[in-house]
């Protein structure tokens, strides 16, 4: 059965995504909003709060973590993962201090972890200002005797580097940012120092940058996975969908590969997929990351010479 992978904001004002296997709890990646926002925009994809089992904090900026919200977590009784880098910035927010005394705070460490929903989960580590920042691989079933499905997500880094890629090769759907276009960053009338940060190494990724790791990630998978990449933390003054999308699809065609390409938003919820799991590597060989390298091969309704087919929401 399907895993659902629904992003219910994605910008600057704030961040939250939900996957949710099918019958099982659920598992939020950031709290940028509002408790009542959130509260609404999880009942409208069927998961209210009562079936969320815990949350992954990626960092700690305002957008991916609201501190109302952290009062809500305590509440329900909700598990916090977040790294022990975070604890010392989150300890100031309200609500942080509840979680504490409920034993609701789980760090984790940069090695994979069990999650309280039950989730594999590997975290990434990313370059993004204001401290210690994580991208996962979200290894979740939907059923006892189901495969796995592995999402990868990664936002809110100015830079990638090769074992980011290594770290997401055959997942079955990927979250990457594709946070804006160069030249209109460059013109678009910000204070100097603000274009320099987001166009910096610990800023945030373009939709160049965003399409070369796509396309990183492409060349280390087999053939079958990797159906659905989903472009995140677009910029509402900096970016346009069509030029983001535009930008994934370049390199979709060029490794002649079957993609469904969506552009999130921040508001409505956009997009959700039911995400299948795919085939998986065979190979007795690791790489010096400790992870079986990719050895491309046919799947089942794919040809290796197919072309790719854009599925585009924005």
């Amino acid at each position: 059965m399907p895993v659902r992978f629904s992003v219910l904001a994605s910008g600057s004002r704030g961040n939250s995504s939900l996957i949710a296997p099918d019958g099982f709890p659920g598992v939020l990646i950031d709290i940028g909003l509002g408790p009542k926002t959130l509260a609404d925009r999880l009942t409208a994809v069927g998961t209210p709060f009562g079936r969320i089992a815990c949350v992954l904090l990626t960092h700690t900026h305002a957008d991916h973590v609201d501190k109302l919200t952290l009062r809500k977590l305590a509440s329900r009784g909700i598990t916090l993962h977040c790294h022990e880098g975070h604890i010392a910035a989150l300890q100031a927010r309200e609500g942080f201090d509840k979680l504490e005394r409920k034993s609701l705070i789980k760090p984790y460490l940069d090695r994979p972890f069990l999650a309280k929903s039950g989730a594999r989960v590997e975290p990434i580590e990313l370059r993004h200002d204001g401290g210690p920042t994580y991208g996962f691989r979200i290894e979740t079933r939907s059923g006892r005797y189901e495969r796995s499905v592995a999402i990868g997500y990664v936002a809110d880094t100015g830079t990638w580097r090769p074992e980011i890629a290594d770290a997401l090769a055959n997942v079955d759907a990927v979250g990457l940012e594709f946070n804006h276009d160069v030249e209109l960053q460059k013109r678009s009338g910000r204070p100097a120092v603000l274009i320099a940060r987001n166009l910096g190494d610990k800023g945030h990724l373009s939709n160049d940058q965003g399409a070369e790791l796509l396309a990183a990630i492409l060349e280390r998978s087999v053939r079958g996975t990797v159906r659905n990449a989903v472009l995140l933390h677009l910029s509402s003054d900096c970016n346009d969908p069509k030029l983001a999308i535009q930008a994934a699809r370049r390199v979709v065609r060029e490794a002649r590969r079957r993609v469904a390409i969506h552009a999130a938003s921040q508001d409505p919820i956009n997009p959700e997929i039911l995400v299948y799991a795919g085939p998986r590597p065979v190979s007795t060989a690791r790489s010096s990351s400790g992870r079986r390298p990719a050895r491309p091969r046919r799947s089942d309704g794919e040809s290796t010479l197919s072309l790719p087919f854009d599925s585009i929401s924005a």
